[in-house]
């Protein structure tokens, strides 16, 4: 099988490392606009497989480029920028290969690649929309918990991370243009009645989770994700569920700073001018702060994402969390990246795996929770992302007589 992967950054590269692992592997493309980590990590991961690795300079705005570069190439993750995602799918369209990302540009524009579910089956291709951790994890341990239930009543995606960084200064465990964008943004929710909606403002419905044990509780906020656009419709409402939402841990030095970046305007992709020379002010923003991969080893406590879900099993009140808990140091010293690219650049693995084995035969352009959850969870913990289900049942309400 040819795997391509685009952007080598930190998620990037987990990727690679894992597809360097598998027997099915015949050739690996690292495509990057910037090709130095792609060329150090190519030469690293040969002495580990038999399979050829190649390194190619790709630049994700040019479909002409893309579609070149992914000519018999069976599957490419699009580990970039997602504002690019829609002009990589054109690109593996074009070709006839099989496309994977991990996170969106804006819920409209997931939206819009959603809409490409028929030119994908018309091209027999598979595209998985937002398979990375959270999205993608979360929405197959959604949909693995809403299966064990007769009636479903919510369904709340919780990422919660009680790290301490050795850095003194701004930064973010993923890309900090998400991170920048998807916080300021008005937090959307999903209700049976309104569809998707938004909250009226960033950080919005504060208020503590408790998370796994060594985590405990945390200070969460309502968070725009991709989660929420698309549960509630696949397999949310065919159970009655009345609510989706995406809660995310944020600490205060977080939380102050990216107001302060909103307040100021420095979250604006939009170029102005000063004192002569164009610039976009959330690129100064990104530029003065770490890249993912470079807090490895800095990054110390767990990381836990999952999906609680609440509903009812043979007229019993039931509460289901599925997670996936990671602790900073010990993936690190086993892999040498930090919990949260790691945890981000598995799942879309274990999709190749799927794919390769023919386990994965579904066309079109899908959420991850339309993938069957139990082979894919079994595969994740084969390649070392475990994951566990805290489980709670009570008697449902009766009525005073």
């Amino acid at each position: 099988m040819k795997v391509a992967v685009l952007g080598v950054g930190g998620v990037g590269q987990v990727f690679a490392a894992e597809m360097a692992k598998a027997d099915y592997l015949d050739q690996l493309l690292l495509g990057d606009i910037e090709t130095n980590k792609a060329e150090k990590l190519a030469k690293k991961l040969q002495h580990q497989t038999k399979a050829d690795i190649l390194v190619k300079e790709i630049d994700a705005s040019s479909v002409r480029m893309m579609a070149e570069a992914f000519k018999n190439i069976d599957a490419v993750l699009h580990a970039g920028l997602p504002a690019f995602n829609l002009k990589v799918m054109e690109a593996c369209l074009q070709t006839k290969t099989n496309y994977i990302d991990m996170a969106c540009h804006t819920t409209k524009e997931l939206k819009e690649q959603l809409n490409w579910d028929k030119k994908y089956k018309e091209a027999g291709i598979l595209g998985i929309l937002g398979l990375g951790c959270d999205p993608g994890f979360s929405n197959i341990a959604a949909r693995y918990a809403v299966d064990q239930l007769d009636t479903v009543d919510m369904i709340s995606i919780r990422d919660g991370d009680n790290s301490k960084i050795d850095y003194d200064g701004f930064c973010s465990l993923f890309s900090p243009q998400i991170a920048i964008q998807e916080c300021l943004a008005k937090p959307n929710y999903w209700t049976s009645e309104k569809g998707e909606a938004t909250f009226p403002a960033s950080f919005w419905n504060k208020e503590k989770l408790e998370f796994p044990e060594p985590i405990g509780l945390l200070d969460a906020y309502n968070v725009e994700h991709e989660e929420v656009v698309t549960l509630g419709e696949t397999i949310g409402k065919p159970k009655g569920c009345k609510y989706v939402e995406f809660k995310y841990v944020l600490n205060p030095d977080f939380v102050n700073t990216v107001k302060a970046i909103g307040y100021l305007g420095l979250d604006s992709n939009k170029t102005i001018d000063v004192k002569g020379v164009n610039i976009c002010p959330r690129d100064v923003v990104v530029a003065m702060m770490p890249k993912p991969d470079e807090l490895a080893g800095k990054i110390h406590g767990y990381s836990c994402i999952g999906a609680f879900v609440k509903g009812t099993k043979n007229d019993r009140n039931k509460e289901f969390y599925v997670y996936t808990i990671a602790n900073h140091d010990e993936v690190y010293k086993k892999t040498g990246f930090q919990a949260t690219v790691w945890q981000t650049g598995i799942p879309p693995a274990v999709a190749v795996d799927l794919l390769a084995e023919g386990r994965l035969k579904e066309k079109g352009c899908i959420p991850p929770e339309l993938i069957e959850p139990k082979p894919f969870l079994k595969r994740l913990k084969e390649r070392g992302m475990n994951w566990d289900i805290i489980e709670k049942t009570a008697p449902q309400a009766t009525k005073a007589v």
